[in-house]
């Protein structure tokens, strides 16, 4: 078995401290990346990491969009923010466990304490999860596949715009807001959730649309299917408008641009720790 190990979560590696407290996980990230390191090299284990966390330990790096060649599971170090760009960069997933070093870990549950014994049983064999993703396309462009979720915003603040929203080619609602979220079951517990869409269990098969503070009281998000398109056309904006997918990646969009989300070829893919979803809600949501 090869292990990539993937942080960006690291002084150096593009962050620096804001805070103590944001000092004393930046350092208990390369302290648990270093730790993981030894325990594999130990056991003869090859190891892959990544680029900029590499330059900081002065090893030799791998791009994350190699790391499927590299490795055939990827132990990711920091917050869901890393989980979510490590797997923007890898079109076909391996298998990731998160470990969290960041603050919420919605997606990376596991501390830093239990890391090594979760990477002992790995190397014993482990079950996987699947959680699927959108594939986005602006004007047939095709962006990184999203885990969470896609925005459309105003690149204005405080400007409201216009949306037709389509799904299988038919028109679903016309709707006036400040922004559009579509979300993916696993990111019902992230931006959707906080701009009022439903929690909604991972392994039903299907899309959320929910708009950001619309202009009638009356709009409700949207649970759509997954199996066919949704098309969302900007038709009130003023200026240009920005699609953002899972908080990274962005483009900009005019009115009547296309933007289509339909299910990714590739699923993300999880190591399964056995940890409940709604364990997670109850725990880390309440």
């Amino acid at each position: 078995m090869r292990v990539g190990i993937v942080s960006y979560y690291v002084r150096g590696s593009g962050y620096e401290p804001k805070s103590d407290d944001h000092a004393r996980r930046l350092d208990e990230s390369r302290a648990t990346v270093e730790r993981l390191i030894d325990f594999l090299d130990d056991r003869g284990v090859p190891t892959a990491v990544n680029l900029e966390t590499a330059e900081v330990l002065g090893e030799e790096g791998v791009p994350v969009a190699d790391m499927s060649d590299a490795a055939d599971v990827v132990l990711t170090v920091g917050g869901d923010g890393t989980v979510l760009r490590t797997l923007s960069h890898m079109y076909d997933p391996v298998p990731i466990l998160p470990i969290n070093t960041g603050r919420v870990g919605f997606l990376s549950g596991s501390t830093p304490d239990e890391a090594l014994d979760k990477v002992r049983g790995i190397l014993d064999g482990y079950d996987v999860e699947h959680r699927a993703r959108l594939a986005v396309e602006v004007n047939g462009e095709s962006l990184p596949p999203a885990l969470n979720e896609t925005v459309i915003v105003t690149s204005r603040p405080a400007k409201i715009m216009g949306f037709d929203v389509y799904h299988d080619s038919e028109l679903v609602e016309s709707v006036r807001s400040d922004g559009l979220v579509v979300a993916t079951p696993t990111g019902s517990t992230a931006y959707s959730m906080s701009a009022g869409g439903p929690i909604v269990d991972p392994s039903v098969e299907s899309r959320l649309v929910v708009p950001l503070a619309p202009f009638r009281m009356q709009v409700a998000p949207w649970v759509l299917g997954s199996d066919e398109a949704t098309k969302v056309v900007p038709t009130l904006i003023d200026k240009e408008a920005t699609v953002v997918v899972d908080g990274d990646e962005h483009i900009e969009v005019e009115r009547g641009d296309e933007v289509v989300f339909r299910r990714a070829e590739n699923d993300a893919l999880f190591v399964d720790t056995g940890d409940s979803f709604f364990e997670k809600v109850r725990n880390k949501l309440s």
